[in-house]
């Protein structure tokens, strides 16, 4: 038996059907399949899914386990991480299905160069793209933002990214965060300040099959604005970036142009002005019930 390399870690919770599209996917990849290990945790799902995936024959080792009860996607990494056996660590979703030069992209850079994490593309399932979708796309992910693609900063998605597991010596993901959104970018953050070098490459792409109503949209944006404040107070330096500053005034401009009307105006513009109103709200929200702190600790 060959020495597991790679581990490769999926947090899952209520989508079976997806894992195990996800699953199949990295059975297909062209690589050597015995030196890789994948590492589904279930978040305590309504069914789980360990009967389903008792039926997979996979050419790689596949160890599940479920958890007791809910603990949300970044606890659940730092528990792939501790059974992880591999050198190297792979974050991906149980909806993102990875084409199948997926792995050799990742391992061409690590093999290449070393102690790096490497940053695949996310991109939605061609079969879920409409106007709605392709709008979102560049929101969801900021690739189109990053300045220097061998040194990435602030893009740490864990949606499709590789490191040595030797880096989690440095931190593990934060339990502060109770909602969606930053929790990787921060633990990202934090792993950038110790000296890690993230290397962007397009090539390594997985599919996300994910849909969004333009109301789910809406609400993930506020859950987002609601990580950013913790984001902050664990992160003083970025408050500005995450927390805006004039926000009272980008508050009021985005009120205004998120009215029913200008959907009918200009229904980008109407888009874009509902999630930053509806990101802004999720920030108001996090600092008035955050203990001990007021808005004013927050202009």
């Amino acid at each position: 038996m060959e020495k597991i390399e790679i581990s490769i870690i999926i947090p899952t919770y209520n989508r079976t059907e997806l894992l195990i599209k996800t699953l199949l996917a990295i059975n297909d990849q062209k690589y050597n399949m015995k030196t890789v290990e994948v590492i589904v945790i279930d978040d305590c799902s309504t069914i789980s899914p360990e009967n389903d995936l008792s039926y997979l024959k996979t050419k790689y080792a596949l160890r599940f386990y479920r958890e007791k009860k809910n603990i949300g996607q970044g606890q659940i990494r730092n528990r792939g991480i501790k059974m992880a056996q591999g050198r190297y660590i792979f974050f991906i979703g149980d909806d993102t299905v990875p084409k199948d030069n997926f792995i050799d992209e990742h391992m061409k850079l690590h093999n290449k160069i070393d102690g790096i994490a490497v940053l695949g593309q996310v991109l939605w399932a061609p079969e879920l793209r409409n106007e709605f979708m392709n709008f979102i796309e560049r929101i969801q992910f900021h690739y189109h933002t990053i300045k220097d693609k061998n040194n990435v900063k602030l893009h740490f998605y864990t949606s499709n990214i590789s490191l040595e597991k030797r880096w989690f010596q440095f931190g593990e993901y934060s339990d502060k965060f109770r909602n969606y959104g930053l929790e990787d970018i921060e633990l990202g953050y934090r792993l950038e300040n110790n000296g890690l070098r993230v290397i962007y490459t397009p090539k390594a792409i997985v599919y996300h099959f994910h849909s969004y109503s333009f109301e789910q949209f809406c609400l993930r944006m506020r859950n987002v604005g609601k990580s950013a404040v913790i984001f902050a107070k664990l992160h003083p330096e970025l408050k500005r970036k995450y927390l805006l500053p004039c926000h009272s005034l980008i508050n009021f401009g985005s009120l205004i142009l998120s009215r029913k009307i200008f959907k009918y105006i200009n229904r980008k513009m109407y888009w874009y002005s509902s999630f930053v109103n509806h990101y802004l709200s999720g920030i108001e929200e996090e600092i008035k019930n955050s203990k001990g702190k007021t808005h004013k600790n927050y202009k």
